[in-house]
């Protein structure tokens, strides 16, 4: 595939992947596979991948404070706690092999597609703040952060699921904090990858950062007719897909 293609491919599936994170979740999940398959190796995809999601998740930030959603106390502590987790997270990932982050990423996948469709709980009373953080909480946004650092794919849904069972927190709320330790985990860890003499490919991430852009944009602009029923299908094909491709190629290599 020649160097235009790619970057042409890349910024379709950033396209894809920002307007399904916008109108049901889990589009990120598409973000990992697409740059392996352009020939980089997971190690690298997974630090080039930082650069769409921090444009990605910066957008999404400035979208909820644009809308009045504004960052308190509780979201500042939970953010630095998943924000010390991310550090960690992602000196491990500097350790190891492109082979095994490889495998990691499989594995990733396929527990993060199965949390995507699980059916989510919607509290009674949508709040748009979150309640004052535990210990509890703290701990678990460290220890998410941790896996946020090591890899970013479908971290999103972990925060979703973590805040709704520990603070019994709303969407709205849950989806500020999301989006704010998101672009920290984003931030922390490039500086990480970078320091640490990882290989970033800035061209594929800047192709995967415009159309992730655009597509989260239109996203927020557009009446989603399909449903989020139909959308789901379409990302457990599409991350399936990437699924048997990527076992493939471990089992190959």
């Amino acid at each position: 595939m020649s160097e235009p293609a790619i970057f042409v491919m890349l910024a379709l599936v950033g396209l894809v992947a920002g307007w399904i994170n916008t109108v049901a979740g889990a589009g990120s999940l598409l973000l990992l596979p697409a740059l392996i398959f352009t020939g980089l190796p997971a190690d690298a995809a997974n630090a080039t991948n930082r650069i769409a999601v921090l444009v990605q998740s910066g957008a999404a930030v400035w979208g909820y404070h644009r809308a009045g959603l504004r960052i308190g106390r509780a979201e500042r502590v939970l953010t630095l706690a998943g924000a010390l987790g991310g550090v960690l997270g992602a000196f491990i990932a500097t350790l190891l092999s492109a082979r095994i982050i490889h495998h990691a990423i499989v594995v990733a996948l396929a527990v993060m597609l199965v949390l995507s469709v699980l059916p989510k709980r919607k509290p009674e009373h949508e709040k748009l703040t979150l309640p004052p953080p535990t210990a509890f909480a703290v701990f678990g946004l460290f220890v998410i952060g941790i896996y946020g650092g090591f890899l970013q794919a479908g971290v999103g849904i972990l925060v979703l699921l973590f805040l709704s069972l520990a603070l019994s927190a709303g969407l709205v709320a849950s989806n500020v904090l999301k989006s704010t330790l998101t672009l920290a985990l984003s931030v922390v860890s490039l500086a990480v990858f970078a320091a640490r003499g990882e290989t970033i490919d800035p061209l594929r991430g800047a192709a995967l950062a415009i159309g992730s852009g655009v597509g989260g944009y239109v996203g927020a602009h557009s009446t989603v007719k399909l449903g989020e029923k139909w959308i789901r299908l379409g990302i457990v094909i599409a991350v399936l897909s990437a699924l048997g491709k990527l076992v493939f190629d471990a089992l190959g290599g």
